[in-house]
């Protein structure tokens, strides 16, 4: 009887040819692979009803099943309508197969999804919109391509399991353009679940800030993985060409990786390689974050830069070593309150030919700012130039804290000098760790003072803590006395 309901649900379709909105409050069983049932309105499977699907599912709008019990079935969800459609589920009911087979429209996620099997890409693409598509570690994705794709670019990711010594592709893609990236794990590498969306440009601090107008692809892929640590990957990206921003130049890419603050371009060019579409592999990533393919830090024609760069009261002292000089000239000191917008503010000469290691630094004098970026330009006497990766640096607000007296009875005064305003939050810690005193106040510029009354402490060890609105922190142990 439940084959006969299916197979009429079929045959009515095909007939009238019009849109029948069906909703299953009971039990509906479609038996084996070879039953089909077709719905060409919107189809809602109820919470208190029951849906198991061992054969096929053809849809033509929406399909939503609210359903709470738990049964799947090894058939196939067909999306096949020349419209958008949208699809939600329950976390109880996953889809064993689900094909997008859609000549116009798209296909859009409305509720987190998980595919046991296979997501099969026919044509068309689907959306997850901000809905993460989780593909179980037995299941896969097939037939995906330049318009046939995840669209990735909400909140949403789409994940699969990625085993040691194996790589997965993500089809991931923005609305227009089809980016996916391959994840490769060493040997050695735990086997962790990946996940993977779309940013539609690339941002100065990675997923802010101001987005990159030139020299680079106009897209960012953020990939992250569920349990930190463990993993050595190779990442390989894709893109069109229609995504390539004014004066990038292939032959001088990088897939660069922001991290932790600043974005890490790598130590070489990546020569990009296919005929639109164009891909470029790196590999050694142990962490995951954003990852975008530029060419704004050109290799050093001349070895590669170490930089680092430090705050010290009013001044930033900014250190470099190049492994190897050819021909060198001099080298800009550049710095920038955004990381994108840089000014000279030095130069320093350079030894001009070296086989070894050189070492330099500048100091920034009279800085005004609570945060620096820098980067360093070497410049060669043929007139060739290339940039060193950016470093950031924090001024620390206060300096030269004292903590008077201390064993401490009933108060104690703490003493520092404020290189600029800045709010500065007190902690005490108990030897536990808890903390049993917090405050907050507002300094201005110079030396300050400040009367802590600890009376109703109990005796014993404490740490006190000074923390400066840039999150620098200065500790102090001390004893209260009864």
């Amino acid at each position: 009887m439940k084959k006969t309901i299916c197979f009429f649900l079929f045959f009515y379709a095909l007939v009238t040819k019009a849109q029948v909105d069906v909703t299953n409050n009971g039990t509906l069983y479609i038996g084996s692979s070879t039953d089909i049932f077709s719905a060409n309105g919107n189809f809602t499977n109820a919470s208190s009803a029951s849906l198991t699907n061992n054969g096929k599912m053809y849809m033509k709008q929406n399909f939503t099943n609210n359903q709470s019990a738990t049964p799947v079935g090894t058939g196939e969800l067909i999306m096949d309508g020349i419209v958008t459609q949208y699809l939600s589920t329950t976390s109880n009911s996953p889809l064993y197969k689900l094909t997008i087979n859609k000549a116009s429209g798209v296909a859009t996620l409305s509720s987190a999804l998980t595919i046991n099997n296979t997501l099969s890409l026919s044509a068309g693409k689907l959306s997850i919109n901000n809905y993460d598509l989780t593909i179980a570690s037995s299941g896969s994705i097939t037939g995906a391509g330049t318009d046939k794709y995840v669209m990735a670019t909400g909140t949403g990711v789409l994940k699969q399991q990625v085993a040691g010594n194996s790589s997965k592709l993500f089809p991931v893609g923005l609305s227009g353009a089809y980016t996916p990236v391959t994840v490769s794990l060493s040997l050695l590498s735990t086997t962790d679940v990946f996940n993977v969306r779309m940013l539609p440009a690339v941002y100065a601090n990675g997923t802010s800030g101001s987005a990159m107008n030139s020299n680079a692809v106009n897209a960012t892929w953020m990939v992250s993985e569920a349990v930190n640590g463990g993993s050595n990957a190779t990442l390989t990206v894709q893109w069109p060409g229609s995504l390539e921003l004014t004066g990038f130049n292939r032959i001088f890419s990088r897939l660069a990786h922001f991290s932790p603050s600043s974005w890490d371009y790598g130590l070489m060019n990546i020569i990009a390689s296919g005929t639109n579409p164009y891909s470029v592999s790196r590999a050694g990533f142990t962490s995951f974050s954003p990852f975008a393919v530029s060419m704004l830090m050109a290799i050093l024609p001349a070895g590669e830069l170490e930089l680092t760069a430090k705050n010290k009261g009013d001044d930033n002292i900014v250190s470099w070593s190049a492994t190897s000089e050819v021909n060198c000239s001099h080298y800009t000191v550049e710095a920038s309150l955004n990381a994108v917008d840089f000014t000279e503010v030095g130069r320093v000469s350079a030894t001009g030919n070296s086989s070894s290691s050189t070492a330099y630094n500048f100091v920034h004098h009279g800085i005004n700012s609570n945060s620096y970026y820098y980067r360093i330009k070497q410049a060669d006497l043929d007139g060739k130039s290339a940039y060193s990766k950016i470093v950031k640096v924090n001024m620390a607000a206060f300096t030269a804290a004292t903590l008077y007296p201390n064993p401490v009875k009933d108060k104690t005064t703490i003493s520092f000098t404020l290189h600029q305003s800045s709010s500065v939050e007190v902690n005490v810690l108990n030897a536990a760790g808890a903390v049993v005193h917090t405050s907050n106040q507002r300094f201005t510029k110079g030396e300050q003072q400040l009367t802590l009354d600890l009376n109703r402490l109990s005796p014993g060890t404490y740490i006190l803590q000074l923390k400066d609105e840039m999150n620098n922190v200065q500790s102090f142990r001390f004893i209260k006395l009864n």
